[in-house]
């Protein structure tokens, strides 16, 4: 296949589809396992807190290592798919793990049993997230298509997301949530894994003309550090990840002390999700007529004006629907066309170094995402712990004023500052020339 090719319907489902099995596990941890700790396990919310940030913050330390040792990796079945493989069994183990700890352990105990399940699960995710993040930038050479293959994968992705919601909703508002929180994970960590071989066994990337990995992780990383278009657009990823990295993780908190309506845990984040996914394909044609920058920073404003009205008007269910929808349309565009620029701007580090660094530069998105993402979740515990949180009781307003600041006002904010901070960002208006067109 010409990598400028279209690449084929086939090649889209293949690659992002399966996508939904990764993010489901993701997201049904970082949305769900905080709550569960806290009110089912009586889990101190500020030990929680702190134990989600170690293990996020080893998670984003892995993920340069992976992509680097994925970058010079050669097999016969290429580059990124035995880090796919190697995660499969990772992720099903430790998985178990958190949702099913024995029930004997004492307090202590329960909280070393959870923090060895959180670190090998996040090293079954960087396992896999990062290899296949590398996979979408090789598997096109063409600006546009590669923002196709991110908008499929993110496509997956954010169905996996609505779907760790509708698990969510079944394991809060049972009888017995312990149990029913065994219930939903335990066969769904085994399907998420058999779909998540699919890449693996069905994807492969053409072979570049002669480039090679970087060779070694830490010049590779000054290489990334060294392409400033890319400095900037981390950045700025990182920033948005700070602000949103609270969204999810508050959910539950939202639905059943800030409207009363444990009911609607779901439900609400559906609205948010389902936007997401109804806007990419059109985002993907705006950026392919008004340029990826120009789209972008858009969908930034839309997001943050979203929040603001999140913060001063939710409360009723009607308006934190309207709202949240609003913000999901906006949402479906960040992930496809950031990760959309960095592989063109990977383009631009090979003409530097001659060399092919997916895997690195991949790393470094996921770096900044999960760094970005652990900070706002050991703010969640500690403002939690601060405003005078009290597990399954009334809250007092000044605990929900944390809750409505963790999971609307954070983000407005980190929605500003990113689009404020990529005005900066310099692009033709239409990057369809990854390499001549970056100024």
């Amino acid at each position: 296949m010409n990598q400028a090719a279209v690449v084929p319907l086939r090649t889209l489902l293949a690659y992002g589809g399966p996508t939904f099995g990764l993010s489901f596990a993701l997201f049904f941890v970082q949305f769900y396992f905080l709550k569960f700790a806290t009110d089912v396990l009586l889990l101190p919310p500020a030990w929680m807190g702190w134990l989600f940030a170690a293990a996020k913050l080893y998670d984003a330390l892995s993920n340069p290592l992976v992509g680097s040792a994925s970058d010079r990796t050669r097999s016969r079945i290429g580059r990124r798919a035995p880090y796919l493989f190697a995660a499969l069994p990772v992720f099903v183990a430790s998985f178990a793990m958190l949702w099913d700890p024995p029930a004997a352990l004492a307090r202590g105990a329960l909280a070393a049993w959870v923090a060895c399940g959180l670190v090998l699960f996040y090293t079954a995710f960087a396992l896999y997230a990062v290899p296949h993040a590398a996979l979408g930038a090789e598997l096109s050479s063409d600006s546009h298509q590669r923002t196709r293959l991110f908008g499929a994968r993110q496509i997956g992705f954010t169905v996996g997301m609505m779907l760790a919601f509708a698990a969510m909703d079944a394991a809060m508002n049972a009888h017995d949530p312990r149990a029913a929180a065994v219930r939903v994970a335990l066969p769904s960590i085994v399907v998420a894994a058999a779909v998540l071989a699919i890449p693996a066994l069905f994807v492969r990337a053409p072979v570049t003309d002669g480039a090679k990995g970087g060779t070694s992780v830490l010049r590779a990383l000054a290489d990334v550090w060294r392409n400033r278009p890319a400095r900037l657009l981390l950045i700025v990823y990182g920033v948005e990840a700070v602000g949103t990295g609270s969204i999810g993780v508050m959910a539950p908190y939202v639905t059943e002390y800030w409207l009363g309506r444990p009911d609607l845990v779901g439900v609400l984040p559906a609205a948010y999700v389902i936007a997401g996914i109804v806007s990419i394909p059109l985002w993907v044609v705006l950026s392919r007529r008004f340029g990826k920058r120009e789209t972008w920073l858009v969908s930034m404003s839309l997001a943050a004006a979203s929040f603001a009205g999140l913060f001063r008007f939710g409360g009723t269910i009607g308006a934190t629907i309207g709202f949240l929808v609003l913000a999901g349309l906006a949402m479906g565009a960040g992930s496809v066309l950031a990760s959309s620029i960095l592989a063109d701007l990977i383009d631009l580090d090979e003409r530097a170094t001659g060399e092919r660094k997916e895997g690195v530069y991949s790393a470094a998105m996921g770096f900044v995402l999960k760094l970005g993402t652990s900070l706002a979740t050991a703010a969640s515990g500690l403002v939690l712990a601060a405003v005078g949180f009290a597990p399954n009781a009334e809250q007092s307003p000044e605990s929900l004023l944390g809750i409505r600041v963790l999971f609307a006002g954070f983000p407005c904010i980190g929605f500003l500052l990113g689009a404020l901070l990529f005005t900066r960002f310099s692009l033709t208006p239409r990057l369809q020339s990854p390499i001549s067109s970056v100024t």
